[in-house]
């Protein structure tokens, strides 16, 4: 028993240190995976050890102690935390419980954001605006009164119909990830310590003692919830308080949804999961509660948190480590780009040892040297990111990374193209990176599509020195393939074979094919449908180019820097001339799908459809000339929703886009 006592009295010790830290110095020394973990591995040995509770222990309350800047003021309801699962199964046992409760009767949820910032409490009396406080402990708060009424977002008097005589608000406080940046800048250049991330910079400029500097900050407010003073207030669910709320004035946050069951839920949880990158604030998860106002009562509460409600958070894509080595690579284009290499870390299952830099500036913003400790993350929980330097850490045998004025492969001097940000070899297919890359990417899949040749034939070509460009491989015989090592005759045939099939082609994947410098798929299509044949590229001027919708002055510029160049202009007009590439005239296509109305339009697509399935719908709008994204932004021109639409229609609502229903879209195609 006196060996579980001393792990229960480590456990506190290291728990308290690091809440000390978080909520007093407003800096995180561990991960807030770490955290939780411990959190619960010290509530799992309390609650098979209860002797050794203690009213002390972080188990036992809900927030962080008070500083001595702020006066103090009593919460006239908790404020309490949330408890919190990472996994499926986790949240299953809540709905079970919730379930269970009430006869296993199906449960309206609400499903929230959680947004990662500092939890407030405003009280409003008469729709004016009269005090605001931190959650503190969860009984005792900071008076951040003159500080809150800085946060523009926060509106100083309620406007609409039926305003409490007192209203309780409550909410976060939290900093967009651009104007975080913006901040770290200004700190560098006034040589004062930046913050490390926008949840942080949030605390330290909601708790300033000057107000005016709470005022520059430009601190973002989101309402999750209200209490309401006057028993003749009711309303029946969560959701219609949170809708009320927003129509009084406050900023609700419109990414929520009523859910009955768990698919739903989980659906919702990956959505954002997945796409929490896109956002320009964080969050750490999603908050499920029990919708019904009347439910949450009978759920009540226990000593920290609502039994009504869960944090379903996603796992922590952040891990620190150290770099060991910036290497610099050679793109098919010639873009140098260097990649870090650093001490392996397992992230969201995937263990992970380098990440791209992607350029020169990305170097300069980190300040970053050989054997730094660094932050890595997997952004979108898929691309390895370096997130930024744990700089007071840096040791003395710290290097500072140079960025290269060589290739560093064939030894070109580098050209840097300060408006698209990025440092490039000009060698071509003499440099041999280059070579292989611009090759590969010729005869693929979505380019002349020569299905036999992949990267490694087509690197033991060129160790062979049977092909230095595109040419060469249409002079190939079936011995030069036999030569290299694992073909024989069959797949020697069948490579001369595909190679001289792929002379059919289309003029848009040739135009891919040449691999020119930000020519995907889209502009590749927008240049083929312009010019009806291969002189009127070839002849094309800046101007003309430009005139092409969806091709602006850098791809312009980049078509005919690469045409400018003699041995490109010659290859191609070879290609065609001589090797006998070809593709049908356009010249008597009619492209019909322009006069329609959901021509060149962005579209996104919400809800469960009747007539068509979603990827029905996409083919026939794709037809109609329209683009189907994923997601709404600003520039989305319409949202076709059906049944059951979700936190997409709202967004497109609070954004002015149009919105097509199911009827009216069979009426329009």
């Amino acid at each position: 028993m006196t060996s579980i006592k001393n792990k229960i009295d480590k456990l506190r010790k290291k728990i308290l240190r690091y809440e000390y830290f978080y909520h007093q110095l407003d800096k995180s020394i561990i991960s807030d995976a770490e955290y939780d973990y411990l959190l619960d591995q010290l509530y799992n040995l309390e609650l098979d050890n209860k002797e050794f509770i203690t009213p002390d222990s972080p188990t036992q309350r809900v927030g962080s102690n008070l500083t001595n800047k702020f006066k103090k003021i009593t919460h006239f309801f908790p404020m309490l935390s949330l408890d919190n699962t990472f996994t499926l199964k986790g949240y299953l046992e809540f709905e079970k419980r919730i379930k269970k409760s009430f006869n296993n009767i199906l449960i309206s949820l609400c499903c929230e954001l959680k947004i990662d910032g500092i939890a407030i409490s405003i009280i409003y009396e008469k729709g004016i605006f009269v005090r605001a406080a931190t959650r503190g402990d969860g009984y005792q708060g900071e008076n951040i009164t003159s500080n809150a009424r800085m946060i523009k977002s926060i509106p100083l008097k309620l406007t609409g119909l039926d305003i409490p005589k007192r209203l309780e608000v409550r909410g976060e406080v939290f900093m967009l990830k651009s104007d975080f940046l913006t901040l770290n800048k200004q700190c560098k250049i006034k040589n004062n310590k930046s913050f490390s991330n926008p949840r942080n910079a949030a605390a330290g400029s909601l708790r300033h003692i000057d107000p005016t500097i709470t005022a520059e900050r430009k601190l973002m407010f989101f309402c999750h919830g209200c209490y309401f003073f006057s028993k003749k207030i009711k309303f029946t669910t969560h959701y219609e308080q949170l809708i009320q709320c927003h129509t009084w004035g406050l900023p609700v946050n419109q990414d929520m949804i009523n859910c009955l069951q768990y698919e739903e839920v989980f659906h919702f949880y990956k959505e954002f999961e997945q796409k929490r990158h896109l956002l320009d604030f964080d969050i750490d998860g999603i908050v499920v509660k029990v919708n019904s106002i009347d439910f949450q009562n009978k759920l009540g509460v226990h000593t920290k948190a609502p039994r009504w409600a869960i944090a379903f958070k996603f796992f922590s894509s952040e891990r620190i480590t150290r770099l060991n080595d910036v290497k610099f690579q050679v793109g098919r284009t010639g873009i140098i780009t260097p990649v870090a290499y650093f001490e392996p870390v397992y992230i969201s299952g995937v263990t992970i040892k380098q990440a791209s830099l992607h350029n020169k500036s990305e170097i300069e913003r980190l300040d970053l040297h050989i054997n730094d400790h660094v932050v890595i993350c997997r952004s979108g929980d898929v691309i390895p990111k370096l997130l930024s330097v744990v700089s007071d850490y840096r040791e003395k045998n710290a290097t500072k990374i140079i960025f290269p004025t060589l290739c560093p492969v064939c030894h070109t001097k580098l050209l840097e193209n300060k408006e698209e940000k990025i440092i490039r070899c000009h060698a071509g297919l003499t440099c041999d990176p280059q070579k292989r890359k611009s090759l590969c990417h010729f005869f693929s899949k979505k380019a002349l599509n020569v299905r036999s040749l992949g990267p490694k034939i087509i690197n033991s070509l060129i160790k062979k020195g049977y092909v230095n460009n595109p040419i060469d491989f249409f002079y190939l015989t079936s011995n030069d393939l036999i030569n290299l090592r694992n073909i024989g005759d069959k797949k020697s045939i069948e490579v001369i074979d595909s190679i001289n099939q792929c002379k059919k082609t289309t003029f848009k994947r040739f135009i891919y094919a040449l691999g020119i410098s930000n020519v995907g798929e889209i502009a590749s299509e927008k240049i083929a449908n312009y010019f009806i044949t291969l002189d009127q590229l070839l002849n094309t001027n800046i101007s003309e180019l430009k005139n092409i919708h969806g091709v602006g002055k850098i791809v312009a510029t980049n078509i005919l820097n690469y045409l400018s160049i003699t041995c490109n202009r010659e290859m191609v007009i070879k290609l065609v001339k001589k090797i006998g590439i070809f593709w049908n005239d356009t010249r008597f296509l009619i492209k019909s799908y322009k006069k329609t109305y959901f021509f060149d339009k962005r579209i996104v697509l919400t809800g469960v459809f009747t007539f068509y399935s979603r990827i029905e719908l996409k083919k026939i709008l794709t037809n109609l000339g329209a683009k189907v994204f994923s997601t709404i932004c600003k520039n989305t021109d319409i949202l076709i929703y059906g049944k059951k639409f979700g936190s997409k229609f709202f967004k497109a609502k609070s954004l002015n886009i149009k919105l097509i229903s199911e009827k009216e879209l069979i009426s329009l195609i």
